[in-house]
């Protein structure tokens, strides 16, 4: 499951929208539903959301490169587990 938001990241309040809470159950992972599902973040956004660009941060390195999203920066969330995560960028246009 994901979801398209326009908060996401309490230290970011001026970049909007976000896809979020991305989640594969753990008995599906391995089983390339993740990679479809990914791979329909662009079109789904494009036809559901009027924006020329859509944001998420995630912990993860080299995964949401492979379906076209951009590393922006590192940030810190000022969160206790995952302090400091990787904010990436997806163009619509």
């Amino acid at each position: 499951m994901y979801q398209f938001a326009y908060d996401d990241l309490s230290v970011r309040p001026d970049i909007y929208p976000w896809l979020a809470n991305v989640y594969i159950d753990e008995k599906y992972r391995g089983k390339g539903y993740g990679r479809k599902m990914l791979e329909s973040v662009f079109d789904n956004a494009k036809d559901n959301i009027n924006f020329d660009e859509i944001f998420l941060y995630t912990k993860h390195i080299g995964l949401y490169e492979k379906f076209g999203w951009t590393f922006i920066e590192e940030v810190d969330t000022f969160k206790k587990e995952q302090k400091i995560e990787r904010l990436y960028k997806l163009d619509l246009k």
